[in-house]
């Protein structure tokens, strides 16, 4: 009972008014819970035998000390709408600082993210400016956790880093007490933490050692390592590890061509729910790629169908991209064409798919043996091509000088063969420079599609 009565010691008789309004709100008159928040109030100092022969009938009852730490919880909660007085000016403060960052949690949470981004803010600069530094590192956290990047930066790391040291470092040398004198039980919830934080930065170590191999081409290496990590570690408390795990390894798999593996991957049941944006976004295009070289465009045409209204501007191009080359792989060349210059605006602030789509373009018109539109457009490709002069990969520039060559064949295929041409030999052994990538703009490998194109002129 004393904890009870220490809370409700500290408010003044409007609060203790204005927490009974609260209670109002959130239970109904006949609750025992309402009944015995009542009582406190208009009858403080009794003992728990009273209380309970008031609410129960009976001065000693089981419920009624269940019903007295419910009774305690709620007015936690509900102490969290009254505003303290009387504390000193740096207390209050701190207070107000973690309500906004509470505010900004709780707006986000309902994804209102432009409101909630403007709070977390608001509490950012707050905390800056009185150098409430655990609130800081709190702000960050949180813009991580929601992704908002308005508030956070990657760039702001190393500065964080130091800030938050350097607060430590002063708390430790102004409180610092006597090591001999504190109990060793005192650490125990901070021992824990620190086991915890020994999983984090193994974790850690493991993904950026996967992710290094993966840079490196060495997946064979990265693979390894992927399965023995997902043997030996623990996700207790580390959801995200297994969650990195399953994206590196469908990313192996598709930088491999193994795209039987990466649709198993995909067709896991995974719950990507609690993923990341930015790993769900991954885990769906990783699925799109095995449906598509797979040839499976019905499936893919219904990812797309689903993701496209999900994503930010940049990835909604990028999906739009990838139907235009369904279109294509299904021979529907007028609708690959019409979304082709539907998306064009959009994707010039991606320079690579906009590159892809003048290419995609190209090849189109060359299916449909429209030449007039073909010379205009090759030229087109051409001043952009000169215009960003090195800039274009070795394996696109390669790719649009046998475009021109196939142009002219169009006109006179005795002149010129194309089959043993080096440039299109090139392309297709992958020379140095000159590999293709399943995710890349190339969806449609350029060689494959002119060695197509010439059986069909001989054929």
């Amino acid at each position: 009972m004393e904890s009870l009565t220490q809370l409700l010691s500290t408010c003044s008789l409007p609060e203790k008014a204005q927490l009974l309004e609260f209670a109002k709100i959130k239970n109904s008159p006949s609750s025992k819970k309402l009944i015995f928040m009542q009582l406190l109030v208009s009858h403080p100092g009794l003992s728990d035998a009273e209380y309970a022969q008031k609410i129960y009938k009976k001065p000693e009852s089981a419920a009624y000390f269940q019903l007295k730490k419910r009774v305690k919880d709620e007015f936690e909660d509900l102490f969290v709408l009254l505003k303290p007085s009387g504390t000193k000016k740096e207390i209050q403060l701190h207070i107000e600082c973690s309500e906004l960052l509470l505010k900004s949690q709780l707006v986000l949470a309902r994804g209102i993210r432009c409101e909630g981004s403007k709070l977390l803010e608001r509490g950012l600069k707050m905390a800056i400016k009185h150098s409430f530094h655990d609130l800081v590192l709190t702000i960050y956290s949180t813009a991580i956790r929601f992704e908002i990047f308005e508030v956070f930066s990657n760039t702001d790391l190393p500065e964080l880093e130091i800030a938050i040291t350097s607060h430590l470092q002063l708390l430790i040398r102004k409180y610092h007490a006597n090591p001999e004198k504190v109990s060793s039980t005192k650490n125990q919830h901070l021992m824990v933490m620190i086991g915890q934080l020994d999983c984090s930065w193994q974790s850690r170590a493991i993904l950026d050692g996967i992710y290094q191999s993966i840079l490196d081409k060495e997946y064979k290496n990265a693979f390894s390592q992927v399965t023995k990590a997902e043997s030996a570690l623990s996700y207790d408390g580390e959801s995200g590890i297994k969650e990195e795990l399953l994206i590196a390894k469908m990313s192996i798999f598709l930088a491999l061509r193994d795209y039987a593996n990466l649709m198993t991957e995909s067709l896991a049941k995974v719950n990507i729910s609690n993923f990341s944006t930015e790993n769900a976004e991954k885990f769906m295009m990783y699925h799109w790629y095995a449906s598509f070289y797979l040839d499976n465009l019905g499936d893919a045409q219904q990812l797309i169908r689903r993701n496209v209204t999900k994503t930010n501007s940049i990835q909604r191009s990028k999906w739009a991209y990838f139907e235009a080359c369904v279109y294509f792989k299904q021979r529907n060349f007028s609708a690959a064409l019409k979304q082709i210059h539907s998306l064009q605006k959009e994707v010039k602030s991606i320079p690579n798919y906009y590159l892809g789509s003048k290419m995609l373009e190209i090849m189109v018109l060359f299916e449909q043996n429209d030449l007039d539109w073909l010379e205009f457009k090759v030229e087109n490709l051409r001043k952009l091509i000169s215009r960003n002069k090195g800039e274009i990969n070795k394996r696109t520039n390669h790719a649009f000088l046998l475009v021109l060559k196939l142009q002219k064949s169009l006109y006179n295929s005795s002149v010129i063969d194309l089959a043993q041409d080096p440039l299109l030999l090139n392309l297709q052994n992958e020379k140095t420079g000159m590999e293709w990538t399943p995710d890349s703009f190339e969806l449609i490998r350029y060689d494959a599609w002119i060695i197509t194109l010439l059986n069909r002129q001989v054929s």
